[in-house]
Protein backbone atom coordinates (compact mmCIF):
# COMPACT_ATOMS: atom_id res chain seq x y z
CA UNK A 1 0.00 0.00 0.00
CA UNK A 2 1.33 3.42 -1.08
CA UNK A 3 1.48 6.36 1.64
CA UNK A 4 -0.97 8.73 0.52
CA UNK A 5 -0.48 11.85 1.94
CA UNK A 6 -2.81 15.62 1.61
CA UNK A 7 -1.18 19.02 1.20
CA UNK A 8 -0.39 19.72 4.81
CA UNK A 9 1.52 16.09 5.11
CA UNK A 10 3.25 16.28 1.73
CA UNK A 11 7.04 16.17 2.28
CA UNK A 12 8.91 19.57 0.97
CA UNK A 13 11.14 18.97 -2.52
CA UNK A 14 14.42 19.55 -1.26
CA UNK A 15 15.91 20.59 -4.74
CA UNK A 16 13.54 23.45 -5.13
CA UNK A 17 12.15 23.67 -2.16
CA UNK A 18 9.09 25.25 -3.31
CA UNK A 19 7.09 22.50 -4.73
CA UNK A 20 5.79 19.05 -2.30
CA UNK A 21 6.08 15.62 -3.10
CA UNK A 22 3.58 13.24 -4.59
CA UNK A 23 3.18 9.52 -4.94
CA UNK A 24 3.67 8.25 -8.26
CA UNK A 25 4.14 5.03 -10.07
CA UNK A 26 7.20 4.72 -12.55
CA UNK A 27 9.02 2.24 -14.38
CA UNK A 28 12.64 2.15 -12.85
CA UNK A 29 15.47 0.90 -15.42
CA UNK A 30 18.64 0.05 -14.42
CA UNK A 31 21.72 -3.02 -15.31
CA UNK A 32 23.08 -5.78 -13.34
CA UNK A 33 26.53 -7.02 -14.75
CA UNK A 34 26.54 -9.28 -16.72
CA UNK A 35 22.69 -9.07 -18.11
CA UNK A 36 20.83 -6.95 -19.99
CA UNK A 37 18.71 -3.70 -19.32
CA UNK A 38 16.03 -4.61 -16.63
CA UNK A 39 12.94 -2.90 -15.97
CA UNK A 40 10.96 -3.12 -12.76
CA UNK A 41 7.55 -2.24 -13.79
CA UNK A 42 5.78 0.59 -11.33
CA UNK A 43 8.05 1.39 -8.33
CA UNK A 44 6.35 3.43 -6.01
CA UNK A 45 8.65 6.99 -6.04
CA UNK A 46 7.85 10.93 -5.25
CA UNK A 47 7.88 14.04 -7.27
CA UNK A 48 8.00 17.19 -6.88
CA UNK A 49 4.67 19.33 -8.26
CA UNK A 50 6.56 22.30 -9.06
CA UNK A 51 10.52 21.01 -10.25
CA UNK A 52 9.60 17.40 -11.01
CA UNK A 53 12.30 15.67 -9.23
CA UNK A 54 11.75 12.50 -8.46
CA UNK A 55 13.46 10.61 -5.83
CA UNK A 56 13.14 6.71 -4.67
CA UNK A 57 11.90 6.30 -0.90
CA UNK A 58 12.33 3.23 1.53
CA UNK A 59 9.07 1.67 -0.19
CA UNK A 60 10.12 1.55 -3.95
CA UNK A 61 14.13 0.95 -2.81
CA UNK A 62 12.26 -2.29 -1.28
CA UNK A 63 10.47 -3.40 -4.21
CA UNK A 64 14.05 -2.59 -6.51
CA UNK A 65 15.73 -4.42 -3.94
CA UNK A 66 13.56 -7.53 -3.85
CA UNK A 67 13.22 -7.71 -7.19
CA UNK A 68 17.29 -7.56 -8.24
CA UNK A 69 17.78 -9.84 -5.57
CA UNK A 70 15.36 -12.41 -7.29
CA UNK A 71 17.10 -11.73 -11.01
CA UNK A 72 20.10 -12.20 -9.82
CA UNK A 73 19.38 -15.24 -7.81
CA UNK A 74 20.99 -13.20 -4.88
CA UNK A 75 20.65 -15.02 -1.29
CA UNK A 76 18.20 -13.51 0.96
CA UNK A 77 18.84 -12.61 4.21
CA UNK A 78 16.52 -15.46 5.58
CA UNK A 79 18.77 -18.03 3.93
CA UNK A 80 21.92 -16.78 4.81
CA UNK A 81 20.34 -16.53 8.88
CA UNK A 82 19.09 -20.83 7.56
CA UNK A 83 22.93 -21.07 6.86
CA UNK A 84 24.21 -19.67 10.50
CA UNK A 85 21.25 -21.75 12.23
CA UNK A 86 21.78 -25.46 10.08
CA UNK A 87 24.91 -25.16 10.97
CA UNK A 88 25.24 -23.31 14.70
CA UNK A 89 27.16 -20.97 13.33
CA UNK A 90 28.19 -17.22 14.53
CA UNK A 91 29.01 -14.66 11.83
CA UNK A 92 32.61 -14.94 12.80
CA UNK A 93 32.63 -18.72 12.97
CA UNK A 94 31.29 -18.40 9.22
CA UNK A 95 33.41 -16.12 8.07
CA UNK A 96 36.31 -18.29 9.22
CA UNK A 97 34.94 -21.06 7.70
CA UNK A 98 33.90 -19.66 3.70
CA UNK A 99 36.40 -17.14 3.93
CA UNK A 100 34.28 -14.13 3.42
CA UNK A 101 34.88 -11.33 5.74
CA UNK A 102 32.58 -11.32 9.07
CA UNK A 103 31.49 -7.63 8.29
CA UNK A 104 30.66 -8.36 4.51
CA UNK A 105 28.20 -11.31 6.55
CA UNK A 106 26.90 -8.78 8.69
CA UNK A 107 25.99 -6.70 5.67
CA UNK A 108 24.22 -9.71 4.00
CA UNK A 109 22.42 -10.85 7.01
CA UNK A 110 20.99 -7.43 7.39
CA UNK A 111 20.07 -6.50 3.88
CA UNK A 112 22.24 -4.19 3.29
CA UNK A 113 24.10 -5.42 0.41
CA UNK A 114 23.44 -8.41 -2.11
CA UNK A 115 25.39 -11.45 -2.88
CA UNK A 116 26.81 -12.24 -6.19
CA UNK A 117 25.55 -15.50 -8.11
CA UNK A 118 28.31 -17.20 -7.48
CA UNK A 119 28.87 -16.46 -3.47
CA UNK A 120 24.75 -17.36 -3.39
CA UNK A 121 25.06 -21.02 -5.37
CA UNK A 122 28.39 -21.48 -3.22
CA UNK A 123 26.83 -21.39 -0.11
CA UNK A 124 23.40 -22.72 -1.44
CA UNK A 125 25.59 -26.24 -1.88
CA UNK A 126 27.02 -25.79 1.78
CA UNK A 127 23.01 -25.67 3.10
CA UNK A 128 22.56 -28.43 0.87
CA UNK A 129 25.14 -30.82 1.07
CA UNK A 130 26.12 -30.89 5.32
CA UNK A 131 28.96 -33.55 3.89
CA UNK A 132 30.33 -30.64 2.02
CA UNK A 133 29.96 -28.29 4.83
CA UNK A 134 32.18 -30.59 6.62
CA UNK A 135 34.56 -30.69 4.16
CA UNK A 136 35.20 -27.59 3.87
CA UNK A 137 35.30 -27.15 7.60
CA UNK A 138 37.55 -29.34 8.16
CA UNK A 139 39.73 -28.48 4.89
CA UNK A 140 40.23 -32.25 4.05
CA UNK A 141 40.49 -31.79 0.36
CA UNK A 142 42.77 -34.43 -0.52
CA UNK A 143 41.78 -37.83 -2.13
CA UNK A 144 44.30 -39.49 0.26
CA UNK A 145 41.82 -41.06 3.23
CA UNK A 146 44.80 -43.29 4.60
CA UNK A 147 44.83 -40.72 7.92
CA UNK A 148 40.87 -40.93 8.45
CA UNK A 149 39.65 -44.36 7.34
CA UNK A 150 38.25 -47.06 9.52
CA UNK A 151 40.11 -50.07 9.86
CA UNK A 152 38.15 -53.54 10.29
CA UNK A 153 40.56 -55.52 12.63
CA UNK A 154 40.42 -56.86 16.18
CA UNK A 155 40.38 -55.05 19.45
CA UNK A 156 44.05 -54.26 20.63
CA UNK A 157 44.03 -54.26 24.41
CA UNK A 158 43.49 -50.91 25.33
CA UNK A 159 40.79 -51.25 22.89
CA UNK A 160 39.71 -54.40 25.15
CA UNK A 161 39.40 -51.95 28.37
CA UNK A 162 37.45 -49.26 26.72
CA UNK A 163 34.98 -51.91 25.05
CA UNK A 164 34.73 -52.93 28.99
CA UNK A 165 33.10 -49.32 29.81
CA UNK A 166 30.55 -49.46 27.35
CA UNK A 167 27.43 -50.92 28.12
CA UNK A 168 26.84 -53.10 24.92
CA UNK A 169 23.36 -54.82 25.81
CA UNK A 170 21.91 -51.88 26.55
CA UNK A 171 22.93 -50.27 23.02
CA UNK A 172 21.50 -53.53 21.58
CA UNK A 173 18.32 -53.44 23.50
CA UNK A 174 17.64 -50.14 22.28
CA UNK A 175 17.90 -51.00 18.65
CA UNK A 176 21.96 -48.96 17.68
CA UNK A 177 23.73 -51.68 17.24
CA UNK A 178 23.36 -54.81 15.98
CA UNK A 179 23.91 -57.99 18.54
CA UNK A 180 27.00 -59.42 18.92
CA UNK A 181 29.43 -61.11 21.43
CA UNK A 182 32.54 -60.81 19.18
CA UNK A 183 35.27 -58.23 20.16
CA UNK A 184 35.61 -57.30 16.40
CA UNK A 185 31.86 -56.86 15.49
CA UNK A 186 31.14 -54.50 18.24
CA UNK A 187 34.42 -52.71 17.96
CA UNK A 188 33.54 -52.18 14.41
CA UNK A 189 29.67 -50.97 14.85
CA UNK A 190 30.74 -48.96 17.71
CA UNK A 191 32.89 -46.78 15.24
CA UNK A 192 30.51 -46.62 12.68
CA UNK A 193 27.33 -45.39 15.06
CA UNK A 194 29.87 -42.83 17.14
CA UNK A 195 32.12 -41.93 13.87
CA UNK A 196 35.67 -42.58 14.77
CA UNK A 197 38.13 -44.38 13.25
CA UNK A 198 39.26 -46.51 16.65
CA UNK A 199 38.10 -47.20 20.11
CA UNK A 200 41.29 -45.20 21.74
CA UNK A 201 40.12 -42.24 19.67
CA UNK A 202 36.17 -42.64 20.62
CA UNK A 203 37.03 -43.23 24.73
CA UNK A 204 39.42 -40.11 24.81
CA UNK A 205 36.36 -38.21 23.00
CA UNK A 206 33.61 -39.49 25.49
CA UNK A 207 35.58 -38.05 28.67
CA UNK A 208 35.76 -35.13 27.14
CA UNK A 209 32.17 -34.85 26.79
CA UNK A 210 31.82 -34.94 30.64
CA UNK A 211 33.68 -32.32 30.92
CA UNK A 212 31.50 -29.78 29.02
CA UNK A 213 27.97 -30.24 30.51
CA UNK A 214 25.85 -28.99 32.84
CA UNK A 215 24.46 -32.42 34.29
CA UNK A 216 22.05 -33.92 36.74
CA UNK A 217 24.49 -37.12 37.96
CA UNK A 218 23.59 -39.39 40.85
CA UNK A 219 26.75 -39.40 42.57
CA UNK A 220 25.39 -42.11 44.81
CA UNK A 221 26.01 -44.47 41.43
CA UNK A 222 29.13 -46.02 39.94
CA UNK A 223 29.70 -43.80 36.95
CA UNK A 224 32.24 -44.55 33.87
CA UNK A 225 33.37 -41.27 31.81
CA UNK A 226 33.28 -43.49 28.77
CA UNK A 227 29.65 -44.60 29.34
CA UNK A 228 28.67 -41.47 30.91
CA UNK A 229 29.89 -39.86 27.67
CA UNK A 230 28.76 -41.97 24.92
CA UNK A 231 25.09 -41.23 27.04
CA UNK A 232 25.83 -37.92 26.15
CA UNK A 233 27.13 -38.44 22.88
CA UNK A 234 24.32 -40.02 21.68
CA UNK A 235 22.01 -37.28 22.69
CA UNK A 236 24.20 -34.47 21.40
CA UNK A 237 23.69 -36.28 17.74
CA UNK A 238 20.19 -36.44 17.73
CA UNK A 239 20.00 -32.66 19.41
CA UNK A 240 22.16 -31.25 15.95
CA UNK A 241 19.33 -33.25 13.57
CA UNK A 242 16.41 -31.40 15.32
CA UNK A 243 15.71 -28.38 14.17
CA UNK A 244 14.93 -25.14 16.78
CA UNK A 245 14.66 -21.30 16.48
CA UNK A 246 17.69 -19.41 16.99
CA UNK A 247 18.23 -19.35 20.98
CA UNK A 248 16.46 -17.10 22.97
CA UNK A 249 16.90 -17.49 26.90
CA UNK A 250 14.22 -14.84 27.79
CA UNK A 251 11.97 -16.91 25.68
CA UNK A 252 13.03 -19.76 27.37
CA UNK A 253 11.98 -18.75 30.45
CA UNK A 254 8.17 -17.97 28.90
CA UNK A 255 8.32 -21.45 27.94
CA UNK A 256 9.21 -22.98 31.05
CA UNK A 257 6.26 -20.85 32.39
CA UNK A 258 3.34 -22.79 29.67
CA UNK A 259 5.35 -26.26 30.28
CA UNK A 260 3.82 -25.99 33.60
CA UNK A 261 0.07 -25.93 32.43
CA UNK A 262 1.33 -29.50 30.76
CA UNK A 263 2.66 -30.87 33.82
CA UNK A 264 -1.06 -32.69 34.74
CA UNK A 265 -0.85 -34.87 31.94
CA UNK A 266 1.31 -37.73 31.07
CA UNK A 267 4.42 -36.73 30.13
CA UNK A 268 4.50 -39.25 26.45
CA UNK A 269 1.01 -37.77 25.86
CA UNK A 270 2.49 -34.03 25.66
CA UNK A 271 5.94 -35.19 24.71
CA UNK A 272 5.82 -33.46 20.90
CA UNK A 273 3.96 -30.65 22.45
CA UNK A 274 6.99 -29.94 25.31
CA UNK A 275 9.35 -30.42 21.97
CA UNK A 276 8.23 -28.22 20.15
CA UNK A 277 7.89 -24.99 23.06
CA UNK A 278 11.22 -25.68 23.75
CA UNK A 279 12.38 -25.73 19.78
CA UNK A 280 10.41 -22.13 19.74
CA UNK A 281 12.98 -21.18 22.17
CA UNK A 282 15.99 -22.63 20.73
CA UNK A 283 16.30 -25.73 22.60
CA UNK A 284 16.04 -29.30 21.26
CA UNK A 285 14.95 -31.83 23.81
CA UNK A 286 16.05 -35.26 23.62
CA UNK A 287 15.88 -38.99 25.57
CA UNK A 288 18.29 -41.23 26.02
CA UNK A 289 17.84 -43.94 28.09
CA UNK A 290 20.47 -44.39 30.51
CA UNK A 291 23.45 -46.99 30.55
CA UNK A 292 25.18 -49.15 32.83
CA UNK A 293 27.41 -46.79 34.99
CA UNK A 294 26.40 -43.62 33.30
CA UNK A 295 25.10 -41.89 35.82
CA UNK A 296 23.32 -39.21 34.78
CA UNK A 297 19.58 -38.17 34.94
CA UNK A 298 19.69 -35.33 32.54
CA UNK A 299 22.39 -32.59 31.05
CA UNK A 300 22.05 -29.61 29.35
CA UNK A 301 24.49 -27.35 27.30
CA UNK A 302 24.83 -24.26 24.30
CA UNK A 303 25.54 -26.21 21.18
CA UNK A 304 26.25 -22.96 19.54
CA UNK A 305 25.27 -19.40 20.60
CA UNK A 306 21.75 -20.08 18.73
CA UNK A 307 21.10 -23.78 19.67
CA UNK A 308 21.04 -25.73 23.21
CA UNK A 309 20.11 -28.91 23.72
CA UNK A 310 18.77 -30.84 27.30
CA UNK A 311 18.93 -34.29 27.57
CA UNK A 312 16.89 -36.73 29.35
CA UNK A 313 17.53 -40.13 30.81
CA UNK A 314 14.08 -40.82 32.01
CA UNK A 315 15.89 -42.67 34.68
CA UNK A 316 13.42 -43.82 37.46
CA UNK A 317 10.29 -43.68 34.92
CA UNK A 318 8.07 -41.30 37.01
CA UNK A 319 6.07 -38.66 36.15
CA UNK A 320 7.05 -36.28 38.88
CA UNK A 321 11.25 -37.32 37.62
CA UNK A 322 10.37 -36.30 34.37
CA UNK A 323 9.31 -32.95 34.91
CA UNK A 324 11.68 -32.50 37.80
CA UNK A 325 14.63 -32.80 35.78
CA UNK A 326 13.47 -31.15 32.65
CA UNK A 327 12.87 -28.02 34.75
CA UNK A 328 16.54 -28.67 36.62
CA UNK A 329 18.20 -29.03 33.02
CA UNK A 330 16.08 -25.67 32.22
CA UNK A 331 17.21 -23.97 35.11
CA UNK A 332 20.64 -24.03 34.39
CA UNK A 333 20.32 -22.70 30.87
CA UNK A 334 18.84 -20.04 32.49
CA UNK A 335 20.44 -19.37 35.70
CA UNK A 336 24.03 -20.49 34.72
CA UNK A 337 25.19 -20.87 31.18
CA UNK A 338 26.08 -18.22 29.05
CA UNK A 339 28.20 -19.52 26.29
CA UNK A 340 28.97 -22.61 24.45
CA UNK A 341 32.59 -22.70 26.69
CA UNK A 342 31.09 -22.75 29.73
CA UNK A 343 33.10 -25.65 31.64
CA UNK A 344 31.45 -27.08 35.03
CA UNK A 345 33.31 -29.07 37.35
CA UNK A 346 33.19 -32.99 38.37
CA UNK A 347 31.26 -32.99 41.88
CA UNK A 348 31.84 -35.61 44.03
CA UNK A 349 28.58 -35.22 46.12
CA UNK A 350 25.46 -32.73 44.40
CA UNK A 351 24.46 -31.93 47.29
CA UNK A 352 27.61 -29.91 47.70
CA UNK A 353 27.44 -28.29 44.13
CA UNK A 354 25.51 -24.71 44.42
CA UNK A 355 24.89 -24.73 41.10
CA UNK A 356 22.94 -28.15 41.40
CA UNK A 357 21.48 -26.43 44.46
CA UNK A 358 20.01 -23.55 43.09
CA UNK A 359 18.78 -25.34 39.48
CA UNK A 360 17.03 -27.61 42.00
CA UNK A 361 15.07 -24.25 43.92
CA UNK A 362 14.71 -22.75 40.71
CA UNK A 363 12.43 -26.23 39.58
CA UNK A 364 11.31 -26.74 43.10
CA UNK A 365 9.88 -23.00 42.46
CA UNK A 366 8.78 -23.27 39.20
CA UNK A 367 6.44 -26.17 39.77
CA UNK A 368 4.93 -25.19 43.05
CA UNK A 369 4.87 -21.53 44.29
CA UNK A 370 7.01 -21.31 47.16
CA UNK A 371 4.56 -19.63 49.67
CA UNK A 372 2.32 -22.28 49.25
CA UNK A 373 4.61 -24.95 49.89
CA UNK A 374 5.93 -23.53 52.89
CA UNK A 375 2.54 -22.95 54.18
CA UNK A 376 1.20 -26.48 53.19
CA UNK A 377 3.86 -28.39 55.62
CA UNK A 378 3.60 -25.72 58.74
CA UNK A 379 -0.40 -25.71 58.08
CA UNK A 380 0.40 -29.93 58.50
CA UNK A 381 2.87 -30.36 61.50
CA UNK A 382 0.44 -31.17 63.77
CA UNK A 383 -2.23 -32.99 61.55
CA UNK A 384 -1.32 -36.02 58.86
CA UNK A 385 -2.18 -34.82 55.32
CA UNK A 386 -4.74 -36.78 53.81
CA UNK A 387 -4.59 -38.19 50.14
CA UNK A 388 -7.80 -35.51 49.83
CA UNK A 389 -5.21 -32.96 51.02
CA UNK A 390 -2.55 -33.30 48.27
CA UNK A 391 -5.08 -33.81 45.60
CA UNK A 392 -6.56 -30.61 46.07
CA UNK A 393 -3.68 -28.67 46.85
CA UNK A 394 -2.18 -30.47 43.41
CA UNK A 395 -5.22 -29.31 41.88
CA UNK A 396 -4.90 -25.29 43.50
CA UNK A 397 -1.13 -25.70 41.81
CA UNK A 398 -1.88 -27.07 38.57
CA UNK A 399 0.07 -29.41 38.37
CA UNK A 400 0.29 -33.22 39.07
CA UNK A 401 -0.51 -34.80 42.37
CA UNK A 402 2.93 -37.18 41.77
CA UNK A 403 4.97 -33.70 41.50
CA UNK A 404 3.34 -31.76 44.56
CA UNK A 405 4.19 -34.94 46.78
CA UNK A 406 7.81 -34.89 46.10
CA UNK A 407 8.25 -31.47 46.29
CA UNK A 408 6.51 -31.14 49.82
CA UNK A 409 8.65 -34.28 51.13
CA UNK A 410 11.50 -32.95 49.95
CA UNK A 411 10.96 -30.16 51.64
CA UNK A 412 9.64 -31.21 54.69
CA UNK A 413 12.84 -33.33 54.87
CA UNK A 414 10.88 -36.99 55.26
CA UNK A 415 7.69 -38.89 53.97
CA UNK A 416 4.88 -37.01 54.70
CA UNK A 417 3.20 -39.07 51.84
CA UNK A 418 4.31 -42.37 52.07
CA UNK A 419 5.63 -43.26 48.29
CA UNK A 420 4.47 -46.91 48.87
CA UNK A 421 0.86 -45.32 49.62
CA UNK A 422 1.33 -43.07 47.12
CA UNK A 423 1.89 -45.80 44.81
CA UNK A 424 -1.02 -47.89 46.47
CA UNK A 425 -4.17 -45.46 45.34
CA UNK A 426 -2.19 -44.89 41.63
CA UNK A 427 -0.84 -41.28 42.61
CA UNK A 428 3.00 -41.61 41.69
CA UNK A 429 2.67 -43.47 38.56
CA UNK A 430 5.53 -45.05 37.07
CA UNK A 431 6.01 -44.64 33.06
CA UNK A 432 5.53 -47.67 31.22
CA UNK A 433 8.35 -49.26 28.97
CA UNK A 434 5.63 -48.54 26.38
CA UNK A 435 5.73 -44.81 27.13
CA UNK A 436 9.52 -44.61 27.62
CA UNK A 437 9.94 -45.74 23.97
CA UNK A 438 7.76 -43.63 22.48
CA UNK A 439 9.88 -40.67 23.83
CA UNK A 440 13.26 -42.45 23.13
CA UNK A 441 12.22 -43.37 19.39
CA UNK A 442 11.54 -39.57 18.52
CA UNK A 443 15.45 -39.13 19.52
CA UNK A 444 16.82 -42.69 17.99
CA UNK A 445 15.37 -41.90 14.53
CA UNK A 446 17.59 -38.49 14.67
CA UNK A 447 20.85 -40.48 15.67
CA UNK A 448 20.34 -42.94 13.38
CA UNK A 449 19.53 -40.52 10.23
CA UNK A 450 21.61 -40.22 7.74
CA UNK A 451 23.20 -37.02 7.44
CA UNK A 452 21.64 -34.96 5.25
Amino acid sequence: MHTQYTDSTAPPCFECESGALRPIQKDYITQLKGRNTITIKKVPMLRCDQCGDTVIGGEGNDLIENELRRISKALSPKEWQTFLDRYELTQQQASAITGFGEKNISRWLRGKARTSESISNYIRLLLASPAAFQTLKERKFSNDQTETSFEEKQPDASERNILKEVDYPKLTEIGLVSQSRSPLTQRTQLCQLIGHKNLVDFGEAMQTLCWKQAAFKDSQQQFSPISGGLWIKLGEMAAHRTPVAPYDREKLADVANQLRALTQQEPQEVFKDVRERLASAGVALVVVPIFKRSAYRGCTRLLSPTKAMIIHGLKFKNIAEFWKVLFHEIAHLILHIDTPDDIFAEYENREDDPSEQEADEWADKSLIYGEDLLSFIVRHRSRQPSLYDLNQFANDQKVHSAIAAETINRKAGYELFPYARLRKEGLFPTLSKEQVDTMWQISRAKILAPTQ
